[in-house]
């Protein structure tokens, strides 16, 4: 009993990491303004866990790839301590493997939020407060949205954040089943 609620808080907490560090590096990556207060305190929260990275990372291109890697470091320290808890011994390249469904799922996770948010602020667009999250998240969803090249409206809703919903849905189903693939290859090793 124990165990199971130490290995719900180790998820909870390094899930959390990662998907507030994840939506830094996206919306840096779609340079969202960063001077706005929501934006400033998502800064400020990761600040303690990117700056020292940034510090020995190289700069590759203009994304910060320091994100990544605190991301994929707490992933590592989120597997061994469960590894650790469950008396359990992992192949490193099933580890890693893990590592990079968590992030490709955390990615999906903040993608799906965003647009279900876009679609609930787009009903109180004369809100300046809607206004100011539709700014940001609209910058985040848009390069989503740009990808499906039709049109699917009738009247005047907007079905494409619907398809996108149930395409994220589809392939996060798919990396749930690539998921457990992985884990019943340790187990069979």
């Amino acid at each position: 009993m124990i165990a199971g609620i130490l290995e719900f808080i180790i998820k909870l907490v390094f899930n959390c990491v990662s998907l507030l560090v994840l939506l830094r590096f996206l919306l840096q990556c779609v340079k969202v303004n960063f001077f706005h207060p929501m934006v400033q305190m998502l800064v400020r929260v990761t600040n303690p866990m990117v700056l020292p990275v940034r510090r020995i990372t190289p700069v590759f291109s203009s994304w910060d790839w320091s994100c990544i890697i605190v991301v994929v470091i707490a992933g590592l320290i989120k597997y061994l301590l469960l590894m650790a808890l469950d008396r359990v011994a992992m192949a490193p390249l099933i580890v890693l493997g893990m590592i990079l469904i968590d992030i490709l799922q955390d990615i999906l996770t903040i993608y799906f939020y965003a647009l279900i948010f876009v679609a609930i602020c787009s009903w109180f667009r004369e809100s300046p407060n809607a206004r100011i999250i539709l700014d940001i998240l609209g910058r985040l969803t848009n390069p989503l949205m740009r990808l499906l090249k039709f049109n699917i409206r009738y009247r005047s809703i907007d079905f494409k954040p619907m398809v996108l919903l149930f395409a994220i849905m589809l392939v996060q189903s798919g990396l749930y089943v690539v998921k457990a693939f992985l884990i019943n290859l340790n187990l069979g090793s």
